[in-house]
């Protein structure tokens, strides 16, 4: 009975571990930055992205981590949202002589009412930048006043980046497959010379015809169902436990690598 006890206490211990440490936390925190990618907003591949502002939560739109300054900004729509920089812009600020804008500020107001203005439910925000060689880009943007809870308070516009990661050169096909049947040969010496393996074995003659199957082109998941049948009912008077640990060290022996 202790010892009932003791297995029933170890495996609710064992349960308990597995719920604390495997079921996924869920997280309620704010994300506070939105990063966009600068091909996804101007250029050839772009997409009109959509940026939503809050009652009381404005979204700022940043464009220092790709180096350019702000030249020129149009909302279309004027009566429910409000835009401030970091800097002035030219014709818009009657004294800037340079424009040194790299953010931009969206703040919802209450809608005002504007004679001949479209009631709409968003606006096409526009800007344009310049890069630090001179050229000159567009970034459109949906701008769309929301009353759900806010999700955002800055909208990044990031650099694409080449890939980080190293592809590793693959061996071809026919280099790949020789240097597995060197390895399997390998091993099958290791079982011969530790008594585990005779040429006259019919796990042997199932191991050459694997070989010659795999040489032949057939891929090594559909091939090694020929080696199983021996651990199985279909040549189950075969086996023994040298054949087991035979089969055992064939594969231990041969560091195959599966890709």
């Amino acid at each position: 009975m202790k010892k009932l006890k003791f297995v029933t206490a170890f495996h609710l211990g064992v349960a308990a571990f597995l719920a604390v440490c495997l079921v996924p936390v869920k997280t309620y925190a704010q994300e506070t930055v939105r990063t966009i990618k600068q091909s996804q907003v101007s250029g050839s591949t772009a997409k009109l992205q959509k940026i939503k502002v809050w009652n009381g939560s404005g979204v700022s739109i940043s464009f220092y981590e790709i180096n350019e300054m702000v030249k020129r900004v149009w909302i279309d729509d004027p009566s429910q949202v409000l835009i401030d920089t970091d800097g002035c812009l030219e014709g818009i600020d009657q004294n800037c002589q340079n424009s040194s804008a790299g953010l931009l500020h969206l703040r919802r107001i209450k809608k005002v009412l504007v004679p001949g203005l479209p009631q709409t439910s968003a606006t096409l925000l526009t800007v344009i930048t310049q890069t630090a060689s001179g050229d000159r880009k567009v970034y459109h943007f949906q701008v769309t006043p929301s009353n759900s809870r806010p999700e955002y308070s800055q909208v990044s516009i990031i650099p694409d980046k080449p890939s980080s990661l190293v592809t590793r050169p693959r061996l071809s096909p026919l280099v790949q497959t020789t240097r597995i049947t060197k390895q399997i040969r390998a091993g099958m010496r290791v079982a011969i010379n530790n008594g585990f393996l005779s040429s006259s074995d019919e796990l042997h003659n199932r191991i050459e015809q694997f070989l010659t199957h795999f040489q032949g082109g057939e891929q090594m998941p559909l091939l090694v169902g020929l080696v199983p049948p021996i651990l199985s009912g279909q040549c189950h008077s075969l086996l023994t436990m040298k054949k087991t640990q035979l089969f055992l060290v064939v594969l231990l022996a041969s560091p195959i690598e599966w890709h």
